[in-house]
């Protein structure tokens, strides 16, 4: 289903509650589809989601916070990042672009989608985009002004400008 009038959100909003027992995500197109959410998406979901929030506590860094599976209206453009890092304060819908969102790779969708959907963010403000694939136990990044990145299970992904002090071991994200 898309949505070509710019009410995408509105649109997924209403099939939310219509549909409480279902999932939902917006491609890269503005599609909505329905999803279904496999363990390891939401194990690697709940993990990043939890380590983000432990750093920015530890890191002192009040002024943003951790959300998951959030729908954003960046200019036009609807998504719903699977985690993110958000400045407190924004509306119910937020429009600014988020400092870091996450895709993590489902059944779903392809990894062209989530490559456009890196570009949007990308293009709206989004410092850092990292695209999570659990299938070959990688992780894309993605910066502005910066090359992009494959990290794999030997690699440790790091936060840089964007999260200083933040580091990880990938492998980590995949047991």
């Amino acid at each position: 289903m898309v949505a070509k009038d710019g009410t995408v959100i509105e649109t997924l909003l209403e099939m939310i509650a219509r549909y409480p027992d279902k999932e939902f995500d917006i491609t890269a197109e503005g599609e909505i589809i329905e999803v279904s959410p496999k363990f390891i998406h939401s194990q690697i979901q709940a993990l990043l989601a939890f380590i983000l929030i432990t750093h920015l506590r530890t890191e002192k860094i009040n002024q943003y916070t951790v959300l998951t599976e959030c729908a954003h209206d960046l200019n036009g453009w609807a998504c719903r990042p699977d985690v993110s890092i958000d400045a407190k304060g924004e509306e119910e819908i937020p429009t600014r672009a988020p400092l870091l969102a996450v895709e993590i790779k489902s059944d779903s969708n392809s990894l062209k989608d989530l490559r456009a959907k890196a570009s949007h963010y990308l293009a709206a403000g989004t410092a850092v985009v990292w695209l999570v694939l659990p299938d070959k136990r990688l992780l894309d990044t993605y910066q502005r002004d910066a090359d992009d990145g494959i990290l794999t299970v030997n690699d440790v992904l790091t936060g840089g400008a964007v999260l200083p002090g933040f580091s990880l071991q990938v492998a980590e994200i995949f047991n």
